[in-house]
């Protein structure tokens, strides 16, 4: 995903900020055209009356976001779990707060299109040896599911070339021939779903990892949280809102989606995301047997479990701050708050936190 790289301007790099006018801001790593639930949450009108609001940082560079909340130079982002993996391991400060997206087969975190016609479909995938993917980046979920999913099936990946453009770039280089199989996720799904005479989508990332696949967690500077623990409770509160939301109206999350990225509203297509922003065991646990499996893990990694990342503690819908085991146990909306403070963990020390 875009948003897990981020270039911080001159004006916010190295300085923290403050309460205005008794409002929390936090500076939210983002990325102009990925999706999100801060900027679903902005046109809803749910940061307008909220204690706690976001300044936007970006757009994307080389620069992990986990070293920028360790460097005190953004508060929140959002990222694919395996490079939370990785800023952990190099003992960056920053804990996993809230949940994100899942896979669902109508609401994939990821498709694959190839150019209509193609004889790349599910069940002819060595046709893709002596071939091109297009990918986005490296050692991330658009290179590291794909490659599961050809290995899983047959495929010889050394037979395989992995080109990395800008995701925009791929869908004409799919129709020059240059690209057989391109991975993308929404809102460009949609876009290229409304286009079938040119495309064809012939797979999506629920094949390969299921349900339980795609969390790109909220993560905070441990420095963050400790000065704004309240801000931080409803920070959390806000993404489970939205999110809810966003599950129960895919049409209009879907529209919006568009509007804030930039691509045809019509065409869009949104995530479907963890209700409650609850955060749970299994789906961030995949992200260490993928790394082991078609990625390049760090040394200490395998020591590391979610628990040593993530916590529900500033999760006002939670009952505990403990990792659910699996998103099985958090298939109800909640209306009512299940705690009413900041819950006590050891990823984070937090005065008062209720026990």
């Amino acid at each position: 995903m875009s948003v897990a790289f981020i270039a911080v301007p001159a004006l916010l790099a190295g300085c923290g900020l403050g309460k205005d006018n008794g409002v929390v801001y936090f500076r939210f790593a983002n990325s102009p055209t990925a999706l999100s639930l801060v900027r679903i949450a902005d046109e809803l009108g749910y940061w307008e009356h909220a204690g706690v609001k976001p300044k936007y940082v970006g757009p994307a560079t080389a620069v992990p976001a986990v070293q920028l909340l360790d460097q005190n130079k953004i508060d929140i982002a959002t990222g694919m779990f395996n490079g939370d993996i990785d800023g952990k391991v190099k003992d960056f400060k920053f804990t996993a707060i809230a949940s994100s997206m899942l896979d669902l087969p109508n609401e994939p975190h990821m498709a694959y299109f190839t150019k209509a016609g193609s004889d790349v479909t599910k069940n002819n995938l060595k046709a893709l040896e002596g071939r091109t993917v297009g990918i986005s980046a490296t050692n991330s979920c658009v290179d590291l599911v794909i490659k599961q999913y050809l290995k899983n099936n047959g495929v010889d990946l050394s037979k395989v070339k992995f080109l990395q453009l800008k995701e925009e770039l791929i869908p004409p280089a799919i129709e020059k021939g240059e690209v057989d199989l391109g991975v993308f996720h929404p809102p460009l799904v949609g876009v290229l779903l409304s286009k079938p005479d040119k495309f064809t989508e012939a797979f999506t990332s629920f094949d390969d990892w299921g349900p339980q696949g795609g969390q790109a967690p909220y993560v905070a500077s441990n420095a963050w949280l400790q000065k704004n623990p309240a801000a931080a409770r409803e920070f959390v509160g806000i993404i489970a809102k939205t999110a809810n939301w966003a599950n129960a109206h895919p049409r209009e999350s879907s529209e919006i989606a568009g509007k804030t990225t930039g691509y045809p509203v019509e065409q869009t297509t949104n995530w479907h995301y963890a209700p409650n922003a609850l955060l749970d065991k299994a789906s961030l646990q995949l992200w260490w047997d993928l790394v082991r499996d078609v990625g390049e893990p760090l040394p200490g990694s395998e020591k590391l479990k979610p628990e040593n990342i993530a916590t529900n503690a500033f999760n006002p819908y939670a009952k505990s701050a403990d990792l659910l085991e699996s998103q099985d146990q958090n298939t109800t909306i909640l209306e009512a708050e299940q705690n009413s403070k900041v819950l006590e963990t050891d990823l984070v020390h937090i005065a008062g936190a209720e026990k």
